[in-house]
């Protein structure tokens, strides 16, 4: 999933629940199903489904997803909507059992910043209660427009929320985000590279700009060009391959670069990052199922330069 992604998904659930003086309304037939399906009273059915609705970040499955496994549900008693909370109950009971707790202070908050400040009136500024130096990135949404969004750490949300006056507060949505941890003293983490042993040390750093080697979705300069924020004449690839690395799906449609030994090499695209704010915007668009770490890479024009780079690879 992807920042715009996941504010598509934000503003489904709130289009899902309604106006907000008819959302809490669940039907008789939505109560009758939870009761049935999870062992609830009426009172108890009735309260489920009007706090999961409330929570405009609740986990949702795409359509697509749902479709595929549609038939088998809907014959054991399941609409869409409480399939999706059978598995939120399913991963709460399971964290329970195997004793497993979720890092809050590693979780991180997006913020539309413009959706936010105008929903404010003019005398709660948002802008006024957010940490002194927020992290701001950019992206475009459907119609090209671009779009500004906050990252907040679990910290830097609840030191925000607490500045706010009274009222209706702002939405925020969790989102994973892929992790950043180049030590300055070795390769480690490096594709395909026992990053263990002494002899490897970093000949590139980690400043600005710095060539990325891309060899998915976002070799689409449409798609680059949305999550960064820059105009599609503006990106320009070259096309490069990695050593010791290959491609591996997840979710059965998902690519992902992962180990491989020396000989092993995937070709795809180099783009050169120049700031943190569109490495920022990649991270989030490649989510907590990758890792950036160092690659070696080789350009396929005509002086097959080879230099030291970085990838995402999958976790």
């Amino acid at each position: 999933m992807n920042f715009l992604a996941a504010c598509e998904e934000l503003a489904a659930n709130i289009v899902a629940s309604g106006p907000v003086e008819t959302s809490s309304h669940s039907s008789n037939s939505d109560q009758s199903r939870w009761q049935k399906l999870f062992g609830f009273s009426i009172d108890e059915a009735a309260k489920s489904i009007q706090d999961w609705r409330a929570d405009f970040t609740r986990p949702t499955m795409s359509q697509e997803s749902w479709l595929t496994v549609k038939d088998a549900k809907v014959a054991e008693g399941f609409d869409k909507e409480s399939y999706e909370y059978s598995i939120f109950r399913a991963k709460l009971a399971f964290r329970a059992k195997s004793g497993a707790t979720v890092k809050d202070e590693d979780a991180q908050y997006l913020l539309k910043m413009e959706h936010e400040v105008d929903r404010c009136s003019k005398s709660a500024d948002l802008l006024r209660y957010l940490p002194k130096k927020p992290k701001v990135f950019s992206g475009k949404d459907d119609d090209g427009n671009k779009t500004l969004f906050c990252l907040l750490t679990c910290s830097e949300k609840a030191e925000f929320l607490s500045a706010l006056p009274p009222g209706r507060p702002p939405m925020l949505i969790r989102v994973s985000i892929a992790q950043k941890n180049l030590s300055a003293t070795s390769l480690y983490p490096t594709l395909g590279i026992d990053t263990t042993l002494p002899q490897f040390r970093p000949n590139n750093s980690a400043d600005y700009p710095v060539w990325y080697f891309f060899y998915g979705t976002l070799t689409d300069a449409n798609i680059l060009s949305r999550v960064i924020g820059l105009d599609k004449d503006a990106i320009e690839y070259k096309q490069a391959c990695v050593c010791r690395g290959r491609l591996s799906t997840w979710g059965e449609k998902y690519l992902g670069l992962v180990d491989a030994d020396e000989g092993s090499k995937v070709y795809g695209w180099a783009y050169k990052v120049k700031s943190q704010s569109e490495e920022d915007s990649l991270r989030v668009y490649e989510t907590g199922k990758y890792e950036v770490v160092r690659c070696t890479m080789e350009f396929m024009d005509g002086d097959g330069a080879v230099i030291q780079g970085l990838t995402f690879r999958l976790v």
